[in-house]
This record gives C-alpha cells, structure tokens and sequence, in this order.
C-alpha cells in the first residue's frame, strides 16, 4: 500500500515540475524571435549613414597616401643617384619626363634620357619612378636650375648648378586637395614641405 502511494506520488510531483520546466522555457523560445521590420529598417539607417561619412574619408586618406608615396620615393631616388655618384666616381642624373598625364623620373648617366622612350639603365640596372603607380598623383613641374633634371657631381654629391623642386599635387574636382615639393639644396640635402595639411611635413 506503502509503495503505491509513494508511486503515486512520484509520478504527480515528476508531472508538476515537467510542467514547471514547460513554462519556463516559453518566453526564451519567444525571445529568440529575431528582428522585427522596423528593427531591421532603423538597422539599414543607421548603417547608410556611417557608410555615407566614412567612404569619403576613407577616399582622401588614400589619394593622401599616395602624394605622400610618390613624394617619397623621389626622395629615395635622388638619395640614391647622390649616393651613387659618390661611389662610383661619376656624375649622376634624375631626369624627369611628362607627357599629358603620364609622368616618371630615372636615374640617369646623362641629363636627356626619357624612360618612356628610351633604356635608361646604368650597368643593366634601372633606378626609375613611374606615374603609374601613383594613380591620381600629378606632376606639377620639375623645376632646377638646368630643367627638369638636376645632378649630383661625383667629387662631392653636390648639385651645384642643378638645385630646384619637384612638386606633386592630389585634385579634387578640378581644385588642388594638396601639395607636397621635395627639394634639393646646391649641397645636395634633400627636404620636403607641403601645401594643404599633408602629413607630418613642414608647410612651404
């Protein structure tokens, strides 16, 4: 009799806490419903309006990014024409060469070599820099004392007689966004300023 009852009750209390359980698991199953429409709408707002601001952003840091390469990498060349020179014992040139929106700038062992046309190559090597990697960069001029090239002489690395600028421009509909200028002193010294808040170099 003992056994039935305790059977029995088993049973009622194994019944009332599945129900106990049953009931607390609704409102999780109902939780996890996911996004209603106007959720997902506010979603999308918010979402095209940070992409909205930042794309630009994103855009100018790139073009800047790009002045600032090519400004650099004429700093490179010219330190290692002037280096070059000395360890050689001959004089060396950087000639640069436009034509309509494509530009470069070579290492040279005379002062008319275009590397659009021609091999400018000193012992098989060709130390050059082409616009085509610097998409939207523009050459302003390259402006020295004998034209669009200067030289380091082979006694000393001085450009005596060459010194000048070589200016790069970012645009942006149809106005100048930035400039940066990589200057050579008659001492051969190489330094840059800018136009238009352009990194870390000092304004012109």
């Amino acid at each position: 009799m003992s056994a039935r009852i305790a059977r029995s009750t088993g049973r009622f209390f194994g019944q009332k806490l599945l129900s106990e359980q049953r009931h607390r698991t609704t409102p999780q199953r109902l939780s996890g419903r996911g996004f209603t429409l106007l959720e997902l709408l506010v979603t999308l707002a918010i979402l095209s309006i940070v992409l909205g601001a930042g794309v630009p952003a994103m855009l100018d840091v790139a073009r800047t990014t790009r002045l600032q390469g090519a400004a650099q990498e004429s700093y490179a060349l010219l330190q290692y024409a002037r280096s070059d020179a000395l360890r050689s014992g001959q004089d060396r040139f950087v000639v640069w060469t436009q034509d309509g929106g494509n530009w470069c700038a070579v290492v040279s062992t005379v002062s008319d070599c275009n590397y659009l046309t021609s091999d400018c190559s000193i012992d098989g090597i060709l130390r050059q820099q082409n616009s085509d990697d610097f998409a939207g960069v523009n050459l302003v001029n390259a402006a020295f004392s004998g034209g669009s090239f200067t030289r380091f002489d082979a006694m000393r690395g001085l450009a005596e007689g060459n010194a000048g600028t070589v200016s790069y421009q970012i645009v942006d509909d149809g106005a100048v966004d930035g400039e940066v200028r990589v200057i050579v002193s008659v001492l051969g010294r190489l330094r840059f300023c800018q136009t238009g808040d352009i990194g870390g170099y000092p304004a012109c």
